[in-house]
């Protein structure tokens, strides 16, 4: 959520309970502006909140040309002072991160030691060896840039048309945007996944009689498997509000007002998937 919608989106959002103290309001949205100065940003956004035992992670991101391939990642523990989150490299921190069902404790250096699967290997005799399950060291704040990778990729939502693609490759906020109306706004073909696309534009291309590669070039939400049941979508008609829930991470809601160019998502939860999901359809 942008932060020049910090109050409005909040306000939306109460809808789902999702909410801060006025405290932590005026504290988060004043320190994000300072970063927001202090390392130049285009655009700052605030993600939301991954709850811990102790305490919670507040998080943010930023970008300076491209909204999409220049993101940095901040957190902070107490609404002041923000960290950067770590980049992963590593193939098995991903791995321990979608194993691990621990609760988040709120302690950046603690290390919790993950279990992963077991692999097997099909050699030409028709033997299959098993290998005994390999033990990771999951540090916490490894394992908080990994979840807030994973939950954005699946699950972050912009609507149709709010970024546009440059000649250049760049992609930035699309200032002719002015929002979606009453025939768009319950259709899930108009709102799109906020990452770079991993369909081909060709893909993309089929999809839609009115395409415009411009700010068609992101993969569309009713393509999130399981298709057109991963997420939820509510409409306030009294207020001109859509919001749309995440079914595999729950936690993570986003808003749109009709005829607006307010828009936003949120994440507030504990940072854990719902691998359920396909049970309770």
């Amino acid at each position: 959520m942008n932060i020049e919608n910090f109050k409005d989106g909040l306000e939306c959002l109460m809808y789902c309970g999702q909410k801060l103290t006025p405290e932590q309001k005026v504290l988060i949205e004043n320190s994000l502006i300072v970063l927001q100065n202090e390392n130049r940003f285009s655009g700052m956004y605030f993600w939301g909140r991954i709850n811990g035992i102790t305490r919670d992670y507040y998080i943010a991101f930023g970008y300076t040309q491209d909204c999409l391939r220049d993101r940095k990642y901040f957190y902070t523990l107490d609404g002041y002072q923000w960290m950067m989150l770590p980049f992963v490299h590593s193939p098995k921190i991903f791995q321990a991160t979608i194993v691990c069902r621990e609760p988040f404790i709120g302690d950046p250096v603690l290390i919790t030691t993950v279990g992963l699967d077991p692999t097997f290997d099909i050699e030409p005799n028709q033997v299959i060896p098993a290998k005994l399950p390999e033990k990771v060291k999951l540090k916490e704040e490894d394992r908080l840039a990994a979840v807030v990778f994973i939950i954005t990729e699946e699950c972050a939502i912009c609507p149709r048309g709010a970024l546009y693609k440059l000649t250049d490759g760049r992609v930035v906020p699309n200032q002719m945007f002015r929002g979606l109306n009453d025939m768009q706004i319950e259709n899930l073909s108009y709102y799109q996944i906020l990452r770079l696309p991993r369909c081909d534009f060709k893909h993309n291309l089929l999809k839609r009689s009115d395409y415009n590669y411009a700010i068609d070039f992101l993969d569309c939400v009713a393509d999130v498997i399981p298709s057109r049941q991963a997420f939820s979508i509510n409409l306030m008609r009294n207020d001109r509000l859509v919001l749309i829930k995440s079914c595999l991470w729950l936690g993570m809601t986003f808003f749109h007002k009709l005829n607006s160019r307010k828009h936003g998502f949120l994440y507030f939860g504990d940072g854990r998937k719902n691998y359920d999901l396909l049970f309770m359809l």
